[in-house]
């Protein structure tokens, strides 16, 4: 099937899919609303009713540039859902309250337990799935929902909870970056990761796949929360060194990602090897500076990240984004804007702000609904069933000079570059 048909394809089903969702759950709302009792002889105008959904954000902290960003896709995104449900004669409102976790775990417990103080049920994030572990037993133990756009360790793959990601686990993501660095002739790789439960469980399935290639693996964890790398990325070099490694695979977030790559580049070992690195820092503003910018070029560095392939609602998205910000979405920013519509219609479908029966109705609303990240249907463990993965590159020519590009694609076990990323 060519491109276009895809497309085609795609958008057709998108209307088939978003009609059906919108169409029903205003007719479902329409009855519930309706059914109790005569109506009055007097029309009295009801009263709007308002929902809350709390959204806990790495304002501050490791993934602060992507969080920054993150609070324009929510805007837009409430924005979107209030007009359907307005369009759908609904006399409903949906408010976001925002709370800066700092990208901590114990800020992120907070927040989550000030949003139930607050009688909110519906939480989109946190980001880390270190933040979703701290507050996956609370969430659990009082029904709140929680909707992790970007939380992808497949440790917390755990199905009956309360924790949703509209992403897939990194599993799948851990076997795309193998392929791509296996491709792409490296055989021996440092992994640079983040001692989270994200970085250890990347690599743990990155080494286990690389090593079905047959390539070796060796992994150096890296503490996290530091304000310099230096020390650690001169660990880095003299492991790479003693090592004979050809190549470094980096499992970083954004702040810690383009301080460690800033040091990489002022390394002649470092520079003088292969590199590629996980979803975490794409989309961060630090990482398009003429350093790394050239780093980049020279060391011919890939990332993978979760992308929905030939999706022409990701591109109106993204046009809308540009248009209305000035910015592009960073990464998991259309599997943001698509919790925001999946907790909304489930909210309506439930029928009653509570957090078992839109636990319940949520699962559902996924099953009909295509957005800007693809199909979101859930899988056993509340993740997202069906995710594919793009490559992308650091490239010259974006009106402030770097920029990241998507090059290439995952597809059936094999990496398919669309374009050449470096000279």
């Amino acid at each position: 099937m060519t491109s276009n048909k895809k497309a085609a394809g795609s958008i057709g089903m998108a209307i088939i899919a978003i009609v059906a969702l919108v169409v029903g759950l205003a007719a479902g709302y329409g009855i519930a609303v309706m059914t109790g009792g005569a109506a009055p002889t007097t029309a009295v105008a009801p009263e709007k009713k308002v929902y809350s959904i709390g959204f806990t954000l790495p304002l501050s902290g490791e993934l602060s540039s992507i969080g920054k960003i993150w609070e324009k896709v929510i805007q837009l995104a409430m924005e979107d859902l209030n007009k359907e449900v307005q369009a759908c004669g609904l006399n409903v409102e949906f408010r976001a309250v925002v709370l800066d976790d700092g990208t901590s775990e114990e800020k992120a417990l907070q927040n989550v337990q000030s949003f139930v103080q607050q009688g909110i049920k519906v939480v989109i994030g946190p980001a880390a799935s270190a933040q979703v572990k701290a507050v996956k037993a609370y969430a659990d133990s009082n029904k709140i929902v929680i909707v992790s756009p970007s939380s992808t360790a497949p440790t917390l793959a755990i199905p009956g909870d309360y924790i949703f990601r509209t992403v897939g686990s990194d599993a799948g993501q851990a076997k795309a970056l193998a392929t791509l660095a296996y491709q792409e002739g490296a055989r021996k790789i440092v992994v640079f990761h983040r001692n989270d439960e994200y970085g250890r469980a990347f690599a743990e399935f990155f080494e286990r796949y690389f090593g079905e290639m047959g390539g070796a693996t060796i992994k150096l964890p890296y503490q996290t929360g530091l304000s310099d790398y230096a020390s650690e990325v001169a660990t880095l070099a003299s492991k790479v060194q003693s090592e004979g490694a050809d190549a470094v695979v980096l499992i970083a977030f954004d702040t810690d990602g383009a301080n460690i790559l800033s040091h990489a580049a002022e390394s002649a070992v470092l520079s003088g090897i292969r590199w590629f690195v996980s979803e975490g820092p794409h989309g961060a503003e630090e990482l398009l500076s003429p350093t790394i910018g050239r780093f980049a070029s020279k060391v011919r560095l890939f990332g993978t990240r979760p992308l929905f392939i030939a999706n022409p609602l990701y591109e109106d998205f993204k046009k809308r984004m540009i248009q209305r910000f000035g910015i592009e979405p960073g990464v998991f920013s259309e599997n943001l804007y698509d919790a925001v519509k999946l907790a909304g219609w489930a909210i309506l479908r439930a029928g009653t702000y509570d957090g078992e029966a839109i636990r319940a109705a949520l699962i559902e609303v996924a099953k009909t609904y295509y957005g800007p990240s693809g199909w979101t249907i859930f899988d056993s463990a509340g993740d997202k069933a069906q995710q594919d993965y793009g490559v992308w590159a650091i490239v010259l020519g974006g009106p402030k000079g770097y920029q990241f590009k998507d090059v290439g694609l995952y597809e059936r076990g094999s990496i398919v570059f669309l374009e050449q990323a470096y000279p």
